[in-house]
């Protein structure tokens, strides 16, 4: 019996041990990925490209010992000053609405690129916190059978992928003018369905109902005890979900690619400086300069709210 409960417990430690070293590889690249940009945003284009710097730190050796020095990259961090002064995202995009041809321009500045992003995933992220919430919990705390039917599509978009749905998607959206808008754009996100209506559900129903019946006495109403009882219970989850979802948007260019062509987001902006060879920013410095200008916001916010992305989510209940 011992030497059975010492061979798993070997096996247990091997396991662990894989793991460990596994994640501790994968930590190693994610943090020499992060670093390796930082430093090379702080090089000059010539340091890079002519002296061949590509692994070590910028070179400051004065001009007339290395013509092809990162001093005012480094020191004066004109890579990102090129970028906050210079960069713009040109795009014109043509569609037709029904028989009208309609055409979108843009010419977008930093500044203009951080309001889109700050509509987009703000904007998003609160939609995408509260309206699985609500579909939720009318399903969890009204049993009707169009609660039980609502559940079952829910479950079946889940599991079963729709595929060809955009050309659809995107002729509606022309024809209704909501292409290439933030509202367009929120209407879509409004589904309240996905994965974290399965999380609001298991959750509202392991609430108690006795909230409910303890307010009605008191003569409260379903809005007074949707939004000041039980939302107030999940603001915890809730709040988890909008964090999530403000990382998982902030890095997202696909969808500004493609819904709102003339509303672009940092995101979208890094994939148009490395996506579009342009004369002044193609240079590997600058794009990574981008990059890294994309990525410190969010990680200030990862650090700042780790335990919140990362913790356990506790339920609110009455003993009985």
């Amino acid at each position: 019996m011992e030497k059975e409960i010492r061979k798993q417990k070997k096996e247990i430690n091997a396991v662990f041990i894989i793991l460990f070293v596994v994640f501790l590889a994968y930590t190693f690249i994610i943090l020499f990925s992060l670093g390796w940009g930082f430093l090379t945003s702080l090089k000059s284009a010539d340091d890079f490209e002519i002296n061949r710097n590509i692994l070590a730190f910028p070179s400051l050796k004065t001009d007339d010992v290395d013509p092809f020095n990162s001093r005012n990259a480094f020191f004066q961090l004109e890579n990102y000053v090129k970028i906050i002064s210079n960069f713009k995202v040109v795009q014109k995009q043509p569609f037709y609405r029904g028989e009208v041809l309609v055409t979108h321009s843009c010419e977008a500045t930093i500044g203009d690129m951080l309001v889109n992003t700050l509509l987009y995933v703000g904007g998003g992220a609160l939609i995408y916190a509260f309206m699985p919430a609500f579909t939720a919990y009318l399903c969890s705390k009204y049993d009707y059978k169009f609660s039980s039917v609502v559940f079952a599509v829910y479950t079946f978009m889940m599991c079963m992928p729709i595929v060809g749905a955009y050309p659809t998607e995107l002729t509606f959206l022309r024809n209704a003018g909501l292409y290439d808008t933030i509202w367009g754009n929120y209407l879509q996100k409004m589904t309240g369905s996905g994965m974290y209506f399965f999380v609001y559900h298991a959750y509202f129903k392991g609430v108690s109902n006795t909230y409910r019946e303890a307010a009605e006495i008191d003569g409260a109403n379903e809005f007074t005890i949707m939004f000041r009882i039980y939302f107030p219970l999940a603001i915890k989850i809730m709040s988890t979900v909008f964090l999530i979802q403000f990382v998982a948007l902030w890095n997202d260019y696909q969808t500004p690619l493609l819904y709102l062509p003339t509303h672009p987001t940092l995101a979208y902006g890094v994939f148009y400086l490395s996506y579009f060879q342009l004369h002044e920013w193609y240079h590997t410095t600058i794009k990574m300069a981008g990059c890294i200008m994309l990525v410190i916001p969010i990680l200030i916010i990862f650090i700042i709210f780790k335990n919140k992305l990362m913790g356990d989510v506790s339920l609110g209940g009455i003993k009985e």
